[in-house]
């Protein structure tokens, strides 16, 4: 029997204030999907729930600036993701974008990296994002939005802390009320967290996944 604390680890962040909305049956399957081979641990990070403030206040301008510590709820932040070989994070789309807690989330920790880091290599492995839109892919294929917030996040983020391995994947039509819709979303879930557990064994042991 293998020791959890042994195990390679999938931190999954989800940003979502209802437990019974499709973001968070997407965030169950995913995590279904994370432990099926009994051999990966699936780490929640419910930021909501936790109170995670997202405002980028005094005390992390004055970190910036070499003024102070870190602040203690970011460091917390950042030892969670330290502890995880891959970090998927999950949220709705709002306005076309990612809402506020996750921004002032990449804002507060991913900041708080870059201060100190100075272009190194961030010491995040690896960073896949899950963006659960209500509307359909046409409708954002048009409008250009699957390209914005690829661009925000891949570039902006991933690239701009040099994380090596980052991606973005777009879940559509979660408002809609057809449970097949809702069957094949949950089924989109289970096949990235068992995407992510193929990569986190990768991450943990290159040479123990072939």
């Amino acid at each position: 029997m293998t020791n959890e604390s042994s195990r390679p680890k999938v931190m999954l962040v989800v940003a979502h204030p209802d437990h019974d909305s499709a973001t968070w049956a997407i965030a169950r399957a995913i995590e279904q999907g994370i432990e099926s081979d009994g051999n990966t641990t699936a780490i929640i990070n419910d930021l909501v729930a936790s109170g995670f403030d997202p405002v980028y206040r005094k005390a992390d301008l004055a970190h910036h600036r070499g003024l102070s510590e870190l602040p203690a709820d970011v460091r917390h932040e950042q030892e969670l993701l330290e502890s995880a070989d891959v970090t998927v994070v999950l949220f709705p789309v709002y306005w076309w974008s990612m809402p506020a807690l996750v921004k002032g989330w990449f804002d507060r920790v991913f900041g708080a990296y870059d201060d100190v880091s100075h272009g190194s290599p961030s010491v995040v492995k690896q960073l896949h994002l899950v963006a659960s839109a209500g509307l359909g892919e046409g409708t954002f294929a048009r409008h250009g939005y699957k390209t914005a917030l690829t661009t925000q996040t891949m570039h902006g983020i991933a690239d701009y802390s040099q994380i090596g391995d980052s991606s973005i994947e777009f879940l559509y039509d979660t408002e809609s009320k057809d449970s097949a819709v809702h069957e094949r979303l949950i089924a989109q879930g289970y096949t990235i967290g068992v995407a992510m557990a193929q990569r986190a064994h990768l991450a943990y042991d290159p040479v123990a996944v072939q």
